[in-house]
């Protein structure tokens, strides 16, 4: 009698493995892709002039909403509703950061203004070069509610606020509280920003752009 050799299979092998179609991943992916994008990020349509000519309206731009970390220069939304208003959300870009000092200067020959600020743990005040903006800042806009402006004062980046003490300028320059933001539009003249709701605590701050369209 022959012997009958083994050819190997078990019950496990003799089974056909179950590989899901392609197009289930195709899904699964699909899910976790808007899963993702709706709860971290968001299309959001510009209204107004305030940013030009950064960005202009009926624009659109992709914020993230959640898990980022605001730094000058960042384009923002926020929420600048009182407590039991409805929300109020606006787009700015930030200026200052916690414990940053700002002072508006008339120019010299009065017309227009300009930023300095000094940054938490500098020293001098320094002319900020913002080359975003649309233009120069007027001194007749309507948008300095909350702001003395300091006239024309040459030596005021000659001084050293680490060690100096001047009383004169304590009407003109503005501190940003801790976990707090500064900021303004692009378009300086025609734009509603820290200069009228002063800043914001950065739990107002709901978004951060990261594309234009």
């Amino acid at each position: 009698m022959k012997k009958r050799h083994s050819t190997g299979k078990t019950l496990f092998n003799e089974k056909e493995s179950f590989i899901p179609p392609a197009s289930i991943y195709f899904v699964i992916f699909l899910l976790v892709g808007f899963l993702i994008f709706f709860y971290f990020l968001s299309f959001i349509p510009i209204s107004g002039n305030s940013m030009e000519n950064t960005m202009f309206n009926h624009q659109y731009c992709l914020v993230q909403r959640k898990c980022f970390d605001v730094k000058r220069g960042d384009i923002v939304t926020i929420n600048t509703a009182a407590k039991g208003e409805k929300d109020n959300l606006i787009i700015k870009r930030v200026i200052g950061m916690e414990g940053d000092q700002i002072i508006f200067m008339l120019s010299d020959d009065k017309y227009y203004v300009d930023l300095y600020i000094r940054k938490a743990g500098e020293s001098h005040f320094k002319l900020k070069h913002e080359p975003y903006i649309k233009e120069r800042m007027e001194r007749n806009s309507a948008n300095y509610y909350n702001v003395n402006l300091l006239k024309y004062n040459p030596q005021l980046t000659e001084i050293d606020f680490s060690t100096s003490y001047d009383s004169s300028f304590d009407d003109y320059i503005i501190t940003v509280p801790k976990s707090h933001v500064y900021f303004l539009g692009d378009n300086r003249n025609i734009s509603r920003d820290s200069r009228y709701y002063k800043t914001r605590n950065l739990s107002c701050v709901t978004s951060k752009v990261l594309l234009i369209f």
